[in-house]
């Protein structure tokens, strides 16, 4: 049973990470030390320290972290309210405290930092029944100190806890404390997050349905664990799909909306034929778009479909598409071309539903296995 959530602050309730890399970046630069954007990355989660001392070392550069620290502190909360830094489905946390599930913030963030983002995300710390930062153990994430000493302050046994996280650290972390772990992409992707023993992995908090008892939220969570589920071959990967709690209708409206708005960026400066495309990850439910882009040599022209499913990749990794809506003006409404259905083959099943659809309305719906029944798959992941 799940008595208690505990979640971290900077990439699942509070979009602050791309802020306090920003931070990092400068801070750098104003010491003539070149560390970019993607230095950063594999130090996240694991509180300010890693932050700053990973890419450091990296570099062969001697930090003096004070210096960084101060600095850090200085300019962050000026640039995070510049954003709207409310990650998708914070409500969680009142509604799991109305539901009788007690809720913890453990972050490995400075207790100053802490606060700051509670107030920008319209919480505070009354919303949660303790409240943890970095300074609350000796031992960071991946360890699991700041977790057990949570369910420990509230009194939940490990194994009642959910933890919920975004990075590897933490992913490792809750899972070292024998507790179970949702986490949300976007951070880090769905694959990683497996392979580090997520037992549920969502999008967004969005994701989680709505519950009124710790009961009803364990069968939430136990109906969405991955930790024992198969993949299914998505062309030629095997994927673990995400178990949708919104209706196909309103998934298929969102993704014609974007679609539509691709399209208008669509660049068709010889042929004139603008098309928009979306796909929708089978892995994590979210939405990726693309449109057309031609060029003078046409070959060189990237299709909507291609685009989108590149999107998707740059964003996820490997991908298995779950439905695939393309969206133009031509009557009736136009499907893949060849080329983008071989494209399509490697991350479709043969039941991946095709949608197209036309400006004035206009809609079509098929498979994957309609438009091309005999894909070629590379012989080594043919089934």
């Amino acid at each position: 049973m799940i008595n208690a959530i505990l979640f971290d602050m900077d990439g699942v309730l509070c979009d602050s990470e791309e802020v306090s890399i920003s931070v990092g970046v400068n801070y750098f630069k104003s010491k003539n030390v070149n560390i970019t954007h993607d230095d950063f990355l594999p130090h996240l989660g694991g509180g300010e320290r890693k932050f700053f001392e990973g890419p450091s070392r990296a570099k062969g550069y001697h930090l003096d972290y004070d210096d960084a620290s101060n600095y850090f502190k200085n300019h962050y909360e000026e640039l995070l309210n510049k954003t709207k830094p409310a990650l998708p489905g914070i409500d969680i946390v009142k509604r799991a405290r109305k539901a009788g599930v007690k809720t913890a913030l453990c972050s490995s963030a400075p207790r100053w930092k802490v606060l700051v983002n509670i107030k920008a995300i319209g919480l505070s710390e009354d919303d949660f029944d303790a409240v943890f930062s970095g300074e609350s153990v000796k031992r960071n994430k991946p360890e699991p100190d700041i977790y057990l000493n949570a369910a420990i302050n509230l009194g939940i046994d490990p194994s009642e806890c959910l933890v919920v996280e975004d990075s590897l650290f933490g992913v490792r972390a809750g899972k070292k404390a024998n507790m179970r772990v949702l986490a949300v992409t976007g951070t880090e992707s769905f694959d990683k997050l497996a392979s580090q023993g997520a037992d549920v992995i969502v999008s967004d908090l969005g994701a989680v349905g709505s519950f009124n008892s710790p009961e009803e939220l364990d069968k939430i969570i136990s109906q969405d664990s991955t930790s024992n589920a198969d993949g299914i071959l998505y062309g030629a990967n095997y994927i673990v799909p995400l178990k949708r709690r919104m209706s196909d209708s309103f998934v298929e409206k969102k993704m014609e909306e974007a679609a539509s708005y691709a399209r208008d960026h669509a660049y068709a400066p010889y042929s004139k034929f603008k098309v928009g495309a979306a796909v929708l990850s089978a892995a994590t439910g979210r939405i990726y778009s693309g449109c057309n882009v031609e060029n003078s040599s046409y070959g060189a022209t990237i299709c909507a479909e291609r685009n989108a499913i590149l999107h998707a990749i740059a964003e996820e990794g490997i991908i298995g598409i779950d439905t695939l809506l393309v969206y133009s003006d031509d009557d009736p409404p136009a499907p893949p071309c060849a080329n983008c259905l071989q494209v399509l083959a490697e991350f479709a099943k043969k039941d991946t539903k095709i949608i197209l659809v036309s400006v004035n309305g206009e809609r079509r719906e098929m498979l994957f296995s309609d438009l091309l029944p005999n894909p070629f798959i590379f012989p080594s992941v043919r089934k």
